[in-house]
This record gives structure tokens, C-alpha cells and sequence, in this order.
């Protein structure tokens, strides 16, 4: 295959991929499950460890957009492939005109989509109604953006597990982000943690986000972010591929 045919392929697959995207975007964004595990748990269980403390809206805000960029992007990603299997229509992507990573990457991008939006929503309320103030306005879209991209690839990977209906996938998504959220740095910082528990926190991608989140509007944050921002990224390869591949050997199966 000459490079143009590649670049040609390429080009089909991304164009092929955002009609995948458009089309979960018009469908299951208002559904139940959605809006449940997508916006509603992150912000109550935000809520019951943080109310009553005395902290002010720049340290409060950026755990809280951590938080819905890593349920939103997540949870439609994880959400759309099982209803899609159950109903059929899934087996029917995956035998149409483009490959089982454009099929990926058009789910991932209906995530990355949902979890840019609501995390706008207390970025929007904090600089309102607290008048909070962004520190590092270039480094704040950066970081969202490639958060949500991890997260919605982070979907895709768990959506590969086996179980065709939605409540299987979010109740093992859920064993895997709920530990996260503790560990990652959102409700006691990184630099407040024993060394054995910040070596966990390093391996979670929710804890660069957040470090992401806090240099941009607070400027406190415990990472470079160049640092974070390479680490999320290679959380994204790894997740898109590894998620890319177990899909491949369902199809098989």
C-alpha cells in the first residue's frame, strides 16, 4: 500500500469515524444511564466528601471538572457500545466500509464530545457565581481536550469486557473508577499523601487531569504540565489500541 492510499484510507476512516460520532451524539446523549453516571454521580459524590469544608471555589472547581470529564467521556463511550450490541446495530458497524479503529475512535470522539461539555458547567457556575479566575487560559482547553480523549478511550477499553447489556459495563466500570477518584489526588492533595499512596496516585490518569485542572485555574499544582500532559497521552495510545485490539478478538470470538 503507497503512502497516498494509506493517507486515503486514513482520510475515509475519520470522516466515516465523526459520522459514528454525530450519529451516538443525536441518540444516547439524553439517555438515563448517561446522564446518571455521566454528570449526576460525580457531582454527588464531589458534594458529600467536600461540602462544609472551608475552601474557596479555585480549589473546589478544578476536582470537580476532573470528575465530569472522567465520568462524561467515559460513561457514553462505555455506555453506547453494549446498547448498540444488544440491539444488533453494533455487529452492523463493524461489518461497514471502515475499520474496527475508525469504529473506536468515532465512539471515543461522541465521549470526548459529552465530556468537554459538562465540564464546562462548573467552570461556568465557579467564575459566575464565585468569581473565580483562570491563571493559565491557554493551558486549561489543553488540558480538557486531552483528558476528555483518555477518558472517552478509557470507555472503549472497558466496553470491550465481556456482557452485552449497559448495566454489566457500568457496574465494572464502576469498580475501576470509583478506587480512582480516591487516589487521584481530588479530595486530598498529592503532596498530602504518604509516598506508598501518592506511587498509586501516579498511575492513574484521573490524577493528571485533575493536576491539569489545578495549574490552570488555581496555578497549585504538584506536576509540570508538560508532564501531565505527555502522561495522559500515552494513557490514551494504550487505551484506544488495548481497547482497539480486545474488540477485535470479541469480533472473532
Amino acid at each position: 500500500m503507497t503512502w497516498a492510499e494509506l493517507g486515503g484510507r486514513s482520510r475515509n476512516d475519520a470522516i466515516r469515524a465523526w459520522a459514528i460520532a454525530k450519529k451516538d451524539v443525536r441518540i444516547y446523549y439524553l439517555k438515563p444511564p448517561v446522564i446518571i453516571f455521566g454528570t449526576l454521580m460525580p457531582v454527588f459524590l464531589f458534594l458529600a466528601f467536600m461540602v462544609r469544608r472551608n475552601m474557596d471555589a479555585a480549589a473546589l472547581i478544578p476536582g470537580l471538572m476532573a470528575m465530569t470529564v472522567f465520568f462524561g467521556s467515559s460513561t457514553v463511550t462505555s455506555a453506547t457500545i453494549p446498547w448498540e450490541k444488544g440491539q444488533g446495530t453494533y455487529d452492523r458497524l463493524l461489518v461497514a466500509p471502515v475499520s474496527l479503529l475508525g469504529v473506536m475512535a468515532g465512539k471515543a470522539m461522541a465521549g470526548l464530545l459529552f465530556g468537554l461539555l459538562v465540564s464546562l458547567v462548573p467552570l461556568v457556575i465557579g467564575m459566575a457565581a464565585f468569581g473565580m479566575a483562570v491563571r493559565a487560559a491557554w493551558l486549561l482547553p489543553v488540558g480538557l481536550f486531552v483528558s476528555a480523549c483518555t477518558f472517552a478511550s478509557l470507555g472503549v477499553l472497558m466496553a470491550s469486557a465481556p456482557g452485552r447489556t449497559v448495566g454489566d459495563i457500568m457496574m465494572l466500570g464502576n469498580l475501576v473508577r470509583l478506587p480512582l477518584i480516591f487516589v487521584s489526588g481530588i479530595f486530598i492533595p498529592l503532596q498530602d499523601l504518604p509516598g506508598w499512596a501518592r506511587g498509586v496516585a501516579f498511575a492513574s490518569p484521573l490524577t493528571y487531569a485533575n493536576n491539569l485542572m489545578r495549574a490552570s485555574i488555581s496555578g497549585d499544582a504538584y506536576l509540570a504540565a508538560p508532564a501531565a500532559v505527555a502522561a495522559l497521552l500515552g494513557f490514551w495510545a494504550v487505551f484506544l489500541l488495548a481497547g482497539a485490539k480486545l474488540h477485535a478478538i470479541g469480533k472473532k470470538a
